[in-house]
């Protein structure tokens, strides 16, 4: 076919799939450009796209590869009943990652350990109601964070998990209301 005899309409497609092969190409380019680690060639590139980048808010560091991931601490808490047995709940086992909740709940418990002297009564009390068949008398909160765990320590067999590489904070221990 030639090129004279196109009508508008196929001008038209053919400039529209041109200029979005372009844009394709132009994000493609940016995405690997923004996060490269410095140097002359970079740095040229960099100013060519930092508009395009600023704009869409995807200036990003060279760690977007490989970022760096913190092991959140975890929420636990202990039941004590009349007996002087304990109990011990981690809340976060019953959530699933694919629901929203899970977020959400993690965030709350979040704010429970960053502000144990805000939240620790409200959410003692609610967790006395929660296990009223065990007929509590105490609910401890704790926080349960990761110390450094190195690759040498993967390497001879232990978990990040053991014991050893885990801190038991006590947030706070409130009494149960009496029933």
């Amino acid at each position: 076919m030639h090129l004279l005899s196109l009508t508008w309409k196929q001008w038209r497609g053919r400039l529209t799939y041109a200029a979005m092969s372009l844009l394709v190409v132009w994000h493609t380019i940016a995405m690997v450009v923004a996060p490269s680690p410095y140097s002359v060639i970079s740095k040229s590139a960099r100013s060519l796209f930092e508009p395009y980048l600023t704009l869409f808010l995807l200036e990003s560091t060279w760690s977007f590869y490989a970022p760096y991931t913190r092991v959140e601490p975890e929420f636990r808490y202990v039941v004590e009943d009349a007996s002087g047995q304990h109990y011990t709940f981690v809340p976060a086992e019953k959530l699933s990652r694919f629901l929203p909740s899970d977020i959400w709940v993690k965030d709350w418990y979040i704010h429970v350990m960053d502000h144990p002297k805000t939240y620790s009564k409200p959410v003692a009390a609610y967790l006395c109601r929660e296990h009223a068949p065990l007929h509590p008398i105490s609910i401890t909160l704790l926080e349960i964070d990761q110390k450094e765990f190195w690759p040498a320590d993967q390497l001879s067999g232990k978990s990040p998990f053991d014991l050893e590489f885990l801190e038991k904070k006590t947030l706070a221990t409130v009494p149960c209301p009496k029933n």
